[in-house]
Order: C-alpha cells, then structure tokens, then sequence
C-alpha cells in the first residue's frame, strides 16, 4: 500500500534539491535530489520508512561519488571555454617565448596564465611583448602581435631584420 505522506515529502525535497541546484550550480544538490526521487519510488510501491530512507542514502551517495566528477569535470571545462572567449580582444603579457613550432608560450591575462600559440605561422613572439587575444581554441589562446603598442614595433623591427625570408 502506497504512503502518500512519504511520497509528498520526498517529492517536495527533490523539488527544493532542484531549486537549490539551479541556484548554486556546483552539481552537487541535484545527486541527493535524484536519491529523494529513489525514496520517492520507494513510497509509491509501499516500502517501509527505514527502506526509502536507505535506499535515498545509498543512491544519493553511489551517484554523488561516481556520477558527479564527470559530469562536473564537463561543466567546468564548458564553463572555462565560454569565460575563455569573453578574452578575445584583451591584451596580454608575454610571459614565456611564443613559438608554434616548438609549441611552445604563455601569456598572462589579469594575474593568470594561459598557454598560447601565435595567429601568424613561423613568428616567435618574444617574452616581454604584449599580444592581442584574436581566438580561443580549447584552453589555447590564440594571439599577435599588438601593434599599437611601441616596445612591440622596435621587437618586430628587431625581427624582420634577424630573418632572412623578410626583405626590406
């Protein structure tokens, strides 16, 4: 015999579970609202108090412990990649040598770092240089050289003169 009481109550902590979720979106109040569904089904089918509440534990704490890390890593990584492209168009330090041959660089954009590789096949960009962010792929930053800044015209200068495939 089905305990309606049960089923309401369950029902209506799953609904604050997803509440909480939506608000605070840590994937972490969605596993426990899941484990009330489970004790909710529980009620429905007429188990005992004592096995609705065993059975929320045990499937709250298996998808909580399995299910999440990967899930969360996915979100997070989602998260990184949309927050990464609000930075195209900034400007950033060169912080390491840039150069896509060698695979090789990072940048620094408000006290973080980002590895990152030149828009312009075969130009090293030097450490010290300060780069406009044009692309993000993956958690690469895609960057050239910005060449509103002064320091950046005496380097490329400085450049076009060391290769020899660059007449003047």
């Amino acid at each position: 015999m089905m305990n309606t009481t049960w089923l309401i109550i369950w029902l209506v902590l799953f609904v604050i579970m997803i509440v909480i979720e939506m608000i605070t979106t840590g994937a972490t109040a969605v596993w426990f609202g899941c484990g009330m569904l489970v004790g909710a089904v529980m009620a429905a089918i007429g188990a005992p108090v004592w096995l609705q509440i065993i059975a929320f534990a045990v499937s709250a704490f298996l998808l909580y412990a399995f299910v999440r890390p990967s899930v969360k890593r996915k979100l997070d990584r989602t998260r990184k990649v949309v927050k990464d492209h609000r930075l195209v168009g900034s400007r950033a330090l060169v912080i390491s040598e840039i150069d896509n041959l060698r695979g090789i660089g990072e940048i620094r954009i408000a006290n973080r770092e980002w590895a990152a590789k030149s828009r312009e096949s075969g130009v090293v960009i030097p450490e010290g240089s300060i780069v406009k962010v044009v692309d993000v792929r993956g958690d690469i930053m895609i960057v050239c050289m910005d060449s509103s800044i002064s320091a950046n015209m005496k380097v490329r200068d400085s450049e076009a003169r060391l290769d020899p495939n660059l007449r003047e």
